[in-house]
């Protein structure tokens, strides 16, 4: 077909992807399906331009009907002459709600799928991006989120694509008519309980009817320009990072010397710490709390600890230290066998944003672990301290375990219950977001048995 005779969408999804948004050769291209409109018409354009789609459907299980419509997007797939994973949500999926608990699941099930510089195309369009600007906005958020969706993330070892972000939703709904396509209609999008629901549903509409039909346009365009903004805060951030490393080598990731710190200037004291929070993959404080958080840092007050929803903070030393809430729990004894590793998504850890499996990934990441493969085939076990217990160390010496809690930088309110993962020689591999044994991380590169932090 030629190219003045392709429909709107596959020639605006073009563009896109001779453009800004090539992909690479010899990078695998993945769809996120979900059946519905959206993404249908998303996955029929890719396959209609000759891109070799793989396409990924999340089953979450919440609705009776889950299962008919997983057997649908596969027969729908097949249409289409294209491949369908079918993926399941694990039973408990961490979250603030159910939208945020689906998302966050439906992407870690995904991302696990992707190869090092394979690419997940998602359908989001225009009007998705308006009602991100709005729920951002809403909620109080800074240039961050209302920059809304970037065209492209990383995502576990790949990348996450958005091409239709400037693409308004009319344009899919003429392909899906124009090439008599069928989807599946989730009665969650039409559910008020949902505010993505609401805004989509009542607000915008409300633009229209008092006199602005271009309301998602600009406001999506909007996010465009604050995307411009956040780049350069991102920029300007990764700017001083390097000059922090320069001024104190070797420094802990996850410890700010407070020094640094005041020299900076008030906003960029707080721009600095929000940037280093979500490196962290800590949620960020509201504003009312960071600004009691920077008056704790500019007096130098010791032995003070701040916390927030979702996060905690502790000045102790001339240092700040910070980690998510809540705290870290572990029972008595919990045994982990070789086997769960080894699954394609890896495992849910019993802590709260932690999870485990057989991967790639960088060894420089402070939000995770990494212990050596070899450790996946033997018995190992978690479990909290206790008073007065000793562990072993490389060289067979016994030391107390409350000290190297201490070397390690746990807070004195978390060393009751942070995590410990032992092995059955009595050597303590790792503390759970704080330290990993030297002789415990992997022998060369490849393969590791990692522990890492899914969110905040």
């Amino acid at each position: 077909m030629e190219s003045s005779a392709r429909p709107e969408l596959e020639r605006r999804l073009q563009v896109r992807l001779y453009g800004d948004l090539r992909p690479p050769e010899g990078c695998k291209l993945y769809v996120a399906y979900s059946g519905g409109g959206d993404s249908t018409a998303l996955l029929a354009a890719l396959a209609s331009l000759g891109y070799p789609v793989h396409a990924l459907h999340v089953d979450h299980g919440w609705h009776p009907d889950s299962g008919r419509w997983a057997r649908t997007c596969q027969v729908l797939a097949a249409a289409l002459e294209v491949p369908c994973t079918l993926l399941r949500l694990p039973e408990h999926t961490p979250g603030e709600g159910p939208e945020d608990q689906a998302r966050r699941a439906r992407y870690a099930l995904m991302a696990a799928q992707l190869g090092p510089g394979d690419w997940l195309f998602t359908a989001q369009h225009r009007e998705d991006q308006a009602e991100t600007v709005l729920l951002q906005l809403l909620r109080g958020a800074g240039v961050a989120g209302l920059a809304a969706m970037p065209s492209r993330r990383s995502l576990g070892l790949g990348f996450l694509v958005r091409p239709l972000l400037d693409v308004p939703r009319r344009v899919l709904r003429d392909y899906l008519e124009r090439r008599h396509l069928p989807f599946l209609d989730d009665p969650a999008n039409a559910d008020m309980r949902y505010d993505r629901v609401r805004v989509r549903r009542t607000l915008l509409p409300q633009f229209s009817a008092l006199g602005w039909p271009h309301a998602a346009r600009n406001i999506a365009r909007a996010a465009d320009n604050l995307a411009d903004m956040r780049e350069i805060a991102t920029e300007w951030l990764a700017q001083h990072w390097r000059q922090y490393q320069v001024d104190y080598p070797g420094h802990p990731r996850d410890m700010l010397a407070l020094p640094y710190l005041r020299a900076l200037s008030t906003a960029a004291q707080r721009t600095f710490v929000r940037g280093w929070l979500q490196m962290l993959r800590i949620p960020v404080p509201p504003r009312e709390r960071l600004e009691v958080l920077l008056e704790a840092v500019r007096r130098g007050r010791g032995g003070v600890q701040i916390q927030w929803a979702g996060g905690s903070a502790w000045l102790q030393g001339g240092q700040l230290r910070a980690w998510a809430q809540p705290a870290l729990d572990v029972s008595e004894v919990a045994t982990w066998r070789e086997g769960p590793w080894r699954a394609a998504a890896g495992m849910t850890l019993p802590f709260q944003g932690w999870q485990a499996g057989l991967r790639n990934l960088a060894p420089d990441d402070p939000c995770c672990h990494a212990l050596d493969v070899r450790y996946a085939d033997v018995q190992l076990t978690w479990r909290r301290r206790r008073n007065g217990e000793l562990y072993a160390t490389a060289q067979g010496r016994h030391r107390p375990l409350k000290k190297l809690l201490l070397e390690s930088g746990v807070p004195p309110g978390r060393r009751a219950n942070v995590p410990v993962l032992w092995d059955d020689a009595g050597h303590v591999l790792l503390i759970l977001g704080y330290y990993t044994a030297p002789e415990a991380r992997p022998r060369g590169g490849g393969v590791a048995l990692y522990l890492w932090k899914t969110h905040a």
